[in-house]
């Protein structure tokens, strides 16, 4: 203070009062009316038009989920038309376990063409010189008037060029052998327990004598070492094996077969189908003669005092498998290399 007395000034300045608050005008209170329409004139116009596509949208969804419903569907393209003969169809195989095998199939060659028979004369007494002359004395078996194509077909499950036993091969032979034999009223052939530890010329003559058997022909008592080295002999030159000079006999039959792995192929083509038509190059229509030759052949009467068979496996010239056997009834005791007795053992 001065002089003793406050300073009103001062307390006036420092103890102002709040400003006042402006004052709203007609003309602010219009503007403000006018924007709040504006923005919700804008919000409306907004919402229509989002209103509106989702409509328009939902319409085309509508109409093509409708084409879909309503059109109908279109014909499936029609099956097109194929020839057998451009694509044949491999005959089914039935229970055998795959394995790897060349499809490439090779015609088997079962009869080379013959050109002279045997002529050496045996050293024990027989008008007999030749084998056609032996049959003629001996009738066999009548022959089926058919022959009977494989079924299934081995030859795309067997290999042509070398001995096969796999099992493949070996089970698709026996389903077209017993396929073959039920035709006749026959069994399945069982082949006996050691089968696979056989070596393929011992199959040939086991094979041979399964055929002879079931038949009610006598077996041939065993495989006679002679024979065998004759049978070896036309198994490699692809011819059917001759009787060697000096060994007795009274009749005799021959076979061989070419492009056939196993032996139960061979004995299949020996026996089923033989005829007229199949792959037996002896048989024609103007030469029959040799028509079912090799089941004759098989299947020869013989005395058995004793019978004896040769027979052999190989490879031709033409580098194709190729089996021989020699079947001889002769008298004595030849030497030998295998027995049916040994053999009838494991037969069940």
């Amino acid at each position: 203070m001065v002089g003793g007395q406050p300073n009103v000034n001062r307390v006036v300045r420092l103890a102002r009062r709040p400003a006042s608050p402006p004052q709203v005008t007609t003309a602010r209170l219009v503007r403000s009316f006018i924007t709040t329409v504006v923005i919700v004139l804008v919000n409306l116009a907004m919402v229509a038009y989002f209103v509106t596509e989702a409509r328009e949208s939902s319409l085309v969804q509508n109409e093509a989920a409708s084409v879909v419903r309503t059109t109908p569907p279109s014909n499936p393209p029609a099956p097109v038309a194929t020839s057998t003969t451009d694509q044949p169809v491999a005959s089914p195989v039935t229970e055998v376990p795959p394995t790897s095998v060349d499809t490439t199939t090779v015609p088997p060659v079962i009869e080379a063409p013959r050109t002279t028979l045997p002529t050496t004369v045996p050293p024990t007494p027989s008008p007999v010189s030749s084998r056609i002359a032996a049959r003629a004395l001996s009738p066999a078996l009548p022959n089926p008037t058919t022959n009977i194509v494989p079924s299934p077909n081995f030859l795309s499950a067997c290999d042509s060029a070398a001995y096969d036993d796999s099992p493949k091969c070996l089970w698709t032979v026996l389903a077209a052998i017993d396929n073959a034999r039920s035709s006749s009223g026959l069994p399945t052939m069982v082949l006996p327990t050691n089968w696979t530890s056989l070596t393929p010329a011992e199959q040939v003559f086991v094979a041979t004598n399964l055929e002879r058997t079931v038949r009610g022909l006598a077996p041939l008592s065993a495989m006679a070492s002679a024979l065998d080295v004759a049978a070896a002999e036309g198994a490699e030159a692809g011819v059917d094996p001759a009787v060697p000079p000096g060994f007795p006999w009274s009749k005799y039959g021959s076979n061989w077969a070419g492009a056939l792995g196993n032996p139960l192929e061979a004995m299949y083509y020996w026996m089923y189908d033989d005829g007229l038509g199949s792959p037996n190059v002896d048989c024609s229509i103007s030469d029959p003669g040799g028509c079912w030759e090799h089941r004759q052949d098989v299947l020869l009467p013989l005395g058995c005092d004793p019978c004896v068979a040769g027979a052999a496996s190989g490879v031709t010239g033409q580098g194709l498998a190729s089996l021989a056997e020699l079947i001889v009834d002769t008298q004595g005791a030849p030497a030998t290399d295998f027995t049916w007795a040994q053999e009838e053992g494991y037969l069940s």
